[in-house]
């Protein structure tokens, strides 16, 4: 709150912010309300896509900033660490896995996944962390969509991995079974990243020094 007070007198000016679309529905709300809060003056624009569309938008001066997934950046950009994320295995509760609390990660090697598109940040954190256990998975489908994602996988057309926010109505419906991974949760490390090497402007940094002031709270 202390570096705070060194904006009390930012009244006016624009923030572009972009940011994934999960993150649009879940994380930004609660992120932009506590920021105009402090500065109703400021307009912001919110803009959506895939984590390496929202970099490549801030290395092009398109937004001001990008809320977005830790994914491999440009030295151009800079990354501050903000919230850790979690997501969970989802299978249709007619899976032969949904009797199970906990599955091994290595049980998925001959099952049909569905990840996310190219560019995803939460497609790259899957695809490191099942390497990273000896696991390359069987892609069914690959989907820039969550509710079609969430629609196939109901269906028992196959599993998926997804952002734990974006499935609890699913899940307390009884439509979608979110399963436990043995290997330990699977954590996304959402970043905000700026251009690096630039003078920012105020507004950027109001809301950095937001982000860091939540941080430490």
């Amino acid at each position: 709150e202390h570096g705070l007070k060194g904006f009390a007198s930012l009244t006016q000016g624009s923030l572009i912010i972009g940011t994934t679309r999960s993150f649009a529905r879940h994380l930004m709300p609660g992120l932009i309300s506590r920021f105009q809060e402090k500065f109703s003056g400021i307009k912001i624009s919110l803009e959506v896509g895939s984590s390496s569309e929202i970099a490549e938008g801030v290395m092009a001066f398109r937004y001001d900033l990008g809320v977005i997934a830790r994914i491999p950046l440009s030295k151009r950009l800079k990354a501050i660490p903000y919230a850790v994320e979690e997501f969970c295995l989802v299978v249709s509760p007619d899976h032969r896995f949904a009797k199970s609390g906990v599955i091994s990660c290595r049980k998925l090697l001959n099952e049909p996944i569905i990840i996310r598109e190219p560019g995803s940040g939460s497609r790259h954190t899957l695809l490191s962390f099942l390497s990273s256990h000896g696991v390359k998975p069987s892609v069914l489908v690959e989907a820039g969509s969550v509710e079609f994602i969430k629609e196939y996988v109901i269906q028992g057309r196959g599993l998926s991995f997804l952002y734990k926010p974006e499935i609890q109505w699913e899940a307390r419906m009884g439509l979608l079974k979110p399963l436990e991974i043995a290997e330990g949760p699977l954590l996304l490390q959402t970043e905000i990243v700026v251009p690096a090497g630039v003078n920012l402007s105020r507004p950027s940094r109001a809301f950095l020094e937001l982000v860091e002031s939540l941080r430490a709270s």
